[in-house]
């Protein structure tokens, strides 16, 4: 599996640059073959923060390579960091472990919890919609779903929340300070999942349409000269 790390020069995204004392860990991402935000928030990151990594894809549990390496996950399931050999799971250490290697953690203790906090509203929207993958009938999963994104329903209730965080950081097109963080991309690929259109019951248009600062935050990261070399790298998930 490929070692990876970013080539596109020229972009703004980066918040901080790394500890220069800092050694070089050996990372591996471990997850499925699919740009689900939990794990692409980390991969994108690191990425943008030249910091190599091995892109560990498994072809579903059946995988004989993810059969072979499940035991060691501490909580099993993916996505799983591998630091030097030791393990890390749950998308908020992952994401902020991340961003720190990769510069991109915002210094300042408030900035840096809002942050935190993005990513785990990103993880109450899709406790949201996860549930109703568990219904059965169809009819039913898709008015289980209408309600939630009804004015008063609960992913309303929780994008509301992303949209006040962005709000409150003076409308600048990120979370938390003036330049990108992990938080943003984890955002922006949420919305890609929500507004793909593949999840029953879920409007395409309904982020973009309800949500104009989230939709702001999805633009510019999408237009990051560093995403954009990613987004080619990867076509299968990223087709044009």
């Amino acid at each position: 599996m490929p070692m990876l790390s970013a080539t596109a020069a020229g972009s703004s995204a980066l918040w901080l640059s790394t500890d220069a004392a800092m050694a070089q860990p050996e990372i591996k991402v471990h997850y499925g073959d699919m740009h689900f935000w939990r794990a692409e928030c980390i991969r994108i990151c690191l990425f943008m923060g030249d910091v190599e990594f091995e892109d560990a894809r498994y072809q579903g549990r059946s995988d004989p390579a993810y059969d072979a390496i499940k035991h060691r996950f501490t909580f099993g399931a993916v996505p799983v960091m591998e630091v030097d050999g030791r393990i890390l799971s749950q998308t908020q250490a992952m994401a902020g472990y991340a961003a720190r290697l990769a510069g991109s953690m915002p210094h300042d203790p408030w900035d840096a919890a809002k942050v935190d906090e993005a990513i785990n509203g990103c993880t109450d929207c899709t406790t949201d919609i996860a549930g109703t993958f568990r219904i059965h009938d169809q009819a039913a999963k898709i008015a289980a779903r209408e309600a939630l994104v009804a004015s008063d329903g609960r992913l309303t209730k929780h994008l509301a929340g992303l949209e006040t965080l962005i709000s409150e950081n003076g409308s600048k097109g990120v979370v938390a300070g003036d330049k990108m963080t992990v938080a943003d991309i984890a955002i922006w690929r949420m919305v890609g999942w929500l507004s793909s259109g593949v999840i029953d019951g879920i409007p395409k248009t309904y982020v973009a349409s309800n949500f104009p600062q989230i939709a702001d935050v999805c633009a510019k990261v999408d237009a990051d000269p560093k995403v954009m070399a990613w987004k080619a790298a990867h076509p299968k998930q990223y087709p044009r």
